[in-house]
């Protein structure tokens, strides 16, 4: 028995057997409530040691997960492309967290591991594992995707701890006409979301944050990347061309957190060159193309104005 006082009398020990499962009830008589709640607590401060414990070692295998991946995935590297979209898929898949602005609660278990299973058949459709060229890439995604999986058995085994709590204090409360249910959990903690939440953290952190991915660095104005970015005296950026077009047509003002006259005093000194090369650094190909669309929409505006001088200059005749 669990508690020294109990005796042979106080345990009941049931085996029933249903469609090929068998199940195994014990039932221990406590002789005071205050023994039952000594047996609770008990049980929660091991699942609190359990919890501590497993942080610690899952934050070690992220971080050691973490160091390996920032050798790959160097703008320097090859394999860096692939692993930005394994990335941007991932996040885009809302396995565990939502994306910013969406208070919709967080995923259960089985919402996380159906989004997670279908991430996984997405990236082995279109071969993302099959592009890299370095061994040791094609080891690391197979180690993320573990440490994802073992999440997910974690929440799971979380959320049946939770539901266990619950249904014990209900049914006690059922028995003895009190109100442990409402009342036991202000004394002792039982929120079985803490430790997911701060493992779904730490991957976001230290695994999918080590590749930049281009949604962090658009012109709020273009939605294009914010090349040539031009920081504001409110320290919102843009498109150097988006704040020279915003001048011309009189906005003078952030159009973000409408700072006055934050446009109207912005000049060549408000460029952020360290912002610039980092955006050379790990977007090469989307500056390229910004810097090719910028360009096409200049020589169109300077064709249009010397159209129209030119038809100032010799108007139509009306015969």
């Amino acid at each position: 028995p669990a508690c020294s006082e109990c005796t042979g009398s106080d345990i009941k020990i049931e085996t029933r057997t249903a469609n090929d499962v068998q199940e195994t009830q014990v039932t221990m008589r406590l002789q005071t409530d205050q023994m039952f709640f000594d047996q609770l607590i008990r049980y929660i401060q091991r699942s609190q040691e359990f919890e501590k414990t497993y942080r610690q070692q899952y934050n070690t295998n992220v971080s050691a997960l973490g160091s390996e991946l920032t050798a790959v995935t160097s703008p320097y590297k090859r394999d860096f492309e692939v692993w930005r979209e394994v990335f941007r898929l991932y996040i885009d898949a809302d396995v565990w967290e939502h994306s910013e602005g969406d208070f919709r609660p967080a995923n259960t278990a089985k919402e996380g591991q159906e989004r997670f299973e279908k991430f996984m058949r997405h990236v082995d459709k279109i071969g993302l594992a099959r592009q890299f060229r370095d061994p040791l890439s094609a080891k690391l995604l197979v180690s993320f995707f573990k440490l994802n999986s073992e999440l997910t058995h974690l929440k799971l085994l979380q959320e049946m701890n939770e539901l266990a709590m619950r249904k014990i204090l209900k049914k006690h409360d059922k028995r003895t006409q009190l109100v442990s249910k409402t009342q036991f959990p202000q004394i002792i903690t039982i929120d079985a979301s803490t430790l997911t939440k701060a493992l779904i953290y730490t991957i976001h952190t230290e695994l999918v944050g080590v590749v930049p991915q281009i949604d962090d660095y658009l012109c709020p104005m273009c939605l294009n990347i914010a090349w040539r970015p031009l920081r504001l005296d409110c320290a919102h950026v843009f498109c150097s061309r988006c704040v020279v077009k915003a001048s011309r047509r009189c906005i003078f003002d952030c159009p973000v957190c409408r700072a006055k006259n934050a446009i109207y005093r912005a000049s060549v000194s408000n460029i952020d060159n360290a912002l610039l090369n980092f955006l050379k650094l790990y977007f090469p190909k989307e500056v390229k193309e910004k810097q090719r669309d910028t360009q096409q929409e200049i020589s169109h505006e300077e064709t249009r104005a010397i159209v129209a001088a030119h038809a100032k200059e010799r108007p139509c005749l009306i015969m």
